[in-house]
């Protein structure tokens, strides 16, 4: 096995994890009320205490986020490395049966809707491309829980949006919902590579949040709402004049905004990883700072930036704490099986350039 590879790809869902365990108590607080809250800045796992989303949890926990993740990591395990639409909705289901804490209290304004008609067997494809309530298909479920679409295409971006995009389609079935899940897909088979830095991820996302855009207004539904490329194209120079991470917070939490729509979250997220100059801790910790969806962005973020530095970027004691609070989630495992895909097609793609 390629022990590189093996360290990037569990990186990755490291810090989807670790994103989402850190997001999770400040989740729709602005930054004053985080202060107040936890008093001071966000810099370790805390107790979520009666917060909306995450009451009862434990110190480090994850929600639906990572959970999400997870379940389609394994999806696209059994599908040896491009995922189906049938496969996306047997993950969704089996989330929702898995995660009895999460579901229905931690399910997303697009997922919620419908979930309960993938159950009873409808058509996913004219599922996920309805409309008729605010921010369905829009929202950013389709890109916290897409990582393992780009882990197993290392460079290959264009199989890395094909993934993330019929990864999309039974839920997110947008031009805003494939745009967001492509660019962050992207972002990730682009940053399994050696060679990779955070200006080619930015590269990377920015092509396919593109292709995703346009494959969404080909064959999804076009919904109303920001660009994912827009919110992007307003991160970078905020993430780039920002003097500190915590000024980059301000920056971004003000000019592209840190809510749970799919352009904003993306865009923040992709912010905090050039501010952060791809530290994926870093990134995490001022996503969780930075408030409104810190769970998600510190997911997406995580995601990217764990596959740029790998599982080693982390502290092995907070790791550890992670692990007890998760133990169903056996991201190893996983990793060790996407790795044995991704190696396989890098060696295709390497071999032909």
């Amino acid at each position: 096995m390629n022990e590189v590879l093996y360290d990037k790809i569990l990186g990755s869902l490291l810090g989807a994890g670790i994103g989402d365990a850190f997001g999770a108590p400040s989740e729709s607080m602005g930054k004053q009320e985080i202060k107040e809250a936890y008093g001071g800045r966000l810099t370790n796992f805390v107790y979520c205490g009666n917060t909306l989303f995450a009451k009862g949890n434990e110190i480090g926990e994850v929600t639906d986020d990572a959970s999400q993740m997870y379940e389609f990591a394994k999806a696209v395990v059994a599908c040896k490395g491009d995922i189906t639409v049938e496969a996306a909705v047997k993950a969704l289901i089996s989330w929702t049966e898995n995660y009895p804490k999460y579901y229905p209290r931690n399910a997303g304004p697009t997922t919620s809707l419908v979930i309960e008609g993938l159950k009873r067997g409808e058509d996913p494809i004219k599922l996920g491309r309805e409309g008729g309530y605010y921010n369905k298909g829009t929202s950013n479920g389709a890109a916290m829980r897409v990582a393992a679409c780009g882990l197993t295409k290392p460079g290959d971006l264009d199989k890395a949006i094909r993934n993330a995009i019929v990864s999309c389609r039974p839920t997110h079935g947008t031009q805003h919902g494939m745009s967001g899940a492509a660019a962050v897909a992207a972002g990730i088979a682009e940053a399994l590579l050696p060679e990779a830095t955070t200006i080619s991820i930015v590269k990377a996302m920015i092509y396919g949040a593109r292709k995703g855009e346009e494959e969404g207004k080909k064959t999804g539904r076009i919904a109303e709402g920001a660009r994912v490329i827009q919110k992007i194209r307003q991160a970078v120079p905020e993430a780039l004049l920002a003097a500190d991470m915590e000024e980059a917070e301000d920056r971004i939490d003000e000019v592209v905004g840190c809510d749970g729509s799919m352009a904003s979250s993306v865009g923040a997220a992709l912010g905090f990883i050039l501010a952060a100059d791809g530290n994926p801790m870093k990134v995490i910790v001022s996503a969780a700072n930075a408030g409104g969806d810190s769970d998600t962005i510190g997911c997406i973020g995580g995601s990217i930036a764990g596959a740029f530095k790998g599982a080693r970027a982390f502290d092995p004691d907070l790791v550890e704490r992670w692990k007890k609070a998760n133990p169903k989630l056996d991201l190893e495992s996983v990793a060790k099986e996407l790795t044995e895909i991704a190696e396989k097609n890098y060696n295709e793609v390497t071999a032909v350039m």
